[in-house]
């Protein structure tokens, strides 16, 4: 078996079931688990949010939650994480319905040695793994690398970013996706000036109003518009009627769907910590943080760094992009925003504010518009970093 300490929840209200259950898994898990307790389920689901857990173990009866509720909040919250249940002799019927419903097993309380106890955990995260592996499987194979694209503020020049990098990209590889998963107004529609029918504009809005399992590779497929550089676009809604906040755990799904597209799937996610931006986040390999030298951007960089950080994105997979949006009075030195923000810098964009404006004139990204300008040059070589293995550990 794998000497990887597993992260465990422990989902446990009664101060003694929880003491017997970590005492067991110590005994027989010889440094195997690490174990930290939440006694209610809005602590649990909050530590959902901001960690990386492994496995729930979870009590079923909270005092802020009962029966199947308690599995289904969690579920909604984490989908990707495997659960077993705890259950009572008298309340085995909610665990079994538990398992018919994707938890992996149940554990009766008082009744499990520790080294079932142990083998229990072990095997449910494993199975868990071979399950989420069967289902790439079932939807293709393939599974592109993922970058995010965070702006530390809104406003900052992320979407700017996000379409020229994964511009750049198309025009050296095979399948190249940008996606917004933003739930309010398109900005790629407006970089793009892409009119075509309402089913694609509304790609994003049609694909949310699914439950997860149905957004798969295939359907997310049949709302893309493709562009004539090879660039595939998932947009946003246009209508104020359709802004819609996006669930995580589509969110959740929609990544992996599109990371089962594409040999490199870019994302512009939100700029603010919504459930959906940390459900998106858990499926990059890497995420890019943008911002400018203002003081203020960059101390939001920080948080936003220190805020991927706790939700198990671990630092070398973690960097910043420097945009000089236009000449600043105030503006931090490119070293002290690395060192304030702690992780590597990827690339600086130069001020380039006519090339900008030309680029949305035209409808066409400046890597496009305007290949050889400086701007273009420095996008394009962010792209060509970001596809290095160094990056992306390929």
């Amino acid at each position: 078996m794998s000497t990887k300490a597993y992260n465990i929840l422990l989902v446990e209200d009664n101060a003694v079931d929880a003491r017997v259950i970590t005492e067991a898994l110590n005994k027989a898990g010889e440094g195997a688990f690490a174990i930290q307790r939440a006694e209610r389920l809005s602590e649990a689901l909050e530590k959902l949010r901001t960690q990386a857990i492994d496995l729930v173990l979870l009590d079923f009866m909270l005092p802020d939650s009962e029966g199947m509720a308690t599995f289904t909040a969690v579920r909604k919250e984490a989908p990707n994480v495997p659960v077993v249940a705890l259950t009572g002799v008298s309340d085995e019927s909610i665990a079994i319905e538990a398992v018919r419903q994707g938890a992996q097993d149940f554990l009766v309380k008082g009744q499990a040695q520790p080294k079932t106890l142990h083998r229990t955990l072990h095997y449910a995260i494993e199975r868990h793994r071979v399950q989420a592996e069967q289902l790439k499987q079932a939807q293709g194979g393939k599974t592109g690398k993922v970058i995010g694209v965070i702006g530390a503020r809104g406003g900052v020049g992320a979407t700017t970013v996000a379409l020229n990098v994964a511009t750049a990209l198309a025009k050296k590889h095979k399948d190249v996706i940008a996606a917004e998963l933003l739930g309010s107004y398109s900005a790629f529609y407006d970089h793009f000036f892409y009119k075509k029918s309402r089913a694609a504009l509304n790609g994003l809005n049609a694909l949310i109003k699914l439950e997860p399992p149905r957004i798969t590779s295939r359907e997310v497929e049949r709302f893309l518009v493709k562009l004539p550089s090879g660039l595939g676009l998932l947009l946003g809604p246009q209508r104020v009627e359709d802004f819609k906040e996006i669930e995580p755990d589509k969110a959740d799904a929609l990544a992996r769907a599109l990371a089962g597209l594409g040999s490199y799937v870019v994302l512009d996610l939100q700029s603010h910590a919504s459930p959906a931006m940390q459900a998106a986040v858990k499926r990059c390999d890497f995420v890019v943080v943008v911002i400018d030298r203002t003081p203020t951007c960059v101390a939001a960089g920080k948080v936003t760094a220190d805020l991927l950080q706790q939700l198990g994105v671990i630092p070398v997979r973690i960097g910043v992009v420097v945009v000089n949006r236009q000449p600043l009075p105030l503006s931090v030195d490119v070293a002290e925003v690395l060192n304030t923000m702690g992780c590597q810098l990827v690339g600086v964009v130069p001020t380039a504010t006519d090339a900008c404006s030309e680029a949305q004139r035209m409808g066409a990204p400046m890597v496009l518009g305007d290949p050889q300008g400086t701007a273009s040059g420095a996008l394009i070589e962010i792209a060509d970093r970001l596809a290095t293995e160094q990056i992306l550990g390929k």
